[in-house]
């Protein structure tokens, strides 16, 4: 198994202007696309991963271990933003 060290966070930047503010949101909504569309491929993976092996597509016991640690994180929004990721990267059910 490989270990992937999570990047660590970074203190948000105090801005001097609406534009600079909403400038240093795009770069951050690039960033946060750009992982979702990691976990999306690594979560395609897993899935194939683990059909081949006869399991099930979703375990929804790590589901929910995802949406707890989100609401830790973030509170009841954090619930809607985990509940988002966990469908888009379930792919299709059918």
């Amino acid at each position: 198994m490989t270990s992937h060290a999570l990047p660590s966070v970074t203190p948000a930047p105090t801005i001097s202007s609406i534009a600079d503010g909403r400038q240093t949101i795009d770069e951050i909504d690039v960033q946060l696309r750009a992982l979702v569309g990691a976990r999306l491929e690594i979560s395609r993976q897993i899935q194939a991963l683990r059909s081949s092996d006869g399991g099930p597509r979703i375990q929804h016991q790590r589901e929910n271990e995802i949406i707890t640690a989100w609401s830790r994180e973030l509170g009841p929004r954090g619930v809607e933003i985990a509940l988002s990721i966990l469908t888009l990267c379930r792919g299709s059910l059918t």
